[in-house]
């Protein structure tokens, strides 16, 4: 016992000086005071703007996705509407009891 007083006599531990008006974070005392709901924590405006960044991305890809479908949406009705125009070409054509009216179209 003798020799533990010893060794903390020689080799006290050295802590800061603590001011009173240094006050412990709100993490410190969560964990201290163990409470029950989160505190409110300042969003980082950079992480924020990552954020934004992602989801902006998101959506441009979106929107790129939609404009290809409905490009090919239109690609397909410009080919109906030419073949229409064909069959309605030879349907002028064909002999008269053979065509069709255009209130059937």
């Amino acid at each position: 016992m003798r020799q533990q007083a010893k060794y903390a006599e020689d080799h006290q531990a050295v802590f800061p000086p603590i001011d009173d008006d240094v006050l412990l974070d709100e993490a410190s005392l969560a964990i201290s005071l163990k409470l029950t709901e989160p505190t409110e924590v300042d969003a980082d405006p950079e992480q924020y703007s990552i954020q934004q960044s992602k989801l902006r991305t998101e959506e441009d890809h979106r929107m790129s996705l939609a404009e290809k479908k409905k490009e090919k949406v239109r690609a397909q009705i410009r080919g109906l509407r030419d073949e229409f125009g064909k069959v309605t070409k030879k349907c002028g054509r064909a002999d008269e009891h053979l065509q069709i009216n255009e209130d059937d179209f």
